[in-house]
């Protein structure tokens, strides 16, 4: 399962961001919404619906980042092909 970011909606794996892809300090950019290592420091022309479902669903679960992954992982299942514009 992924976790995505939420400023380019790039998908992570959620091991390697929880377990060792990051340093720490890109995981806690990556967890405030910051950016990732792919597009931090970069400019994001337009936010992808990926990367604003990211954010909400976290506002809503909170620390529960299982719960994330997993409700990207229906929303994916769910919208399709729209989910990745």
């Amino acid at each position: 399962m992924d976790l995505y970011c939420k400023r380019c909606g790039e998908p992570w794996d959620y091991y390697g961001v929880m377990h060792g892809d990051l340093t720490d300090e890109e995981r806690e950019r990556f967890r405030k919404g910051e950016g990732c290592p792919a597009c931090y420091g970069k400019p994001v022309e337009k936010k992808p619906f990926r990367a604003e479902l990211a954010g909400v669903m976290e506002d809503v679960l909170w620390d529960d980042l299982d719960g994330v992954a997993a409700e990207m992982e229906d929303a994916e299942y769910l919208l399709g092909e729209e989910f990745w514009k």
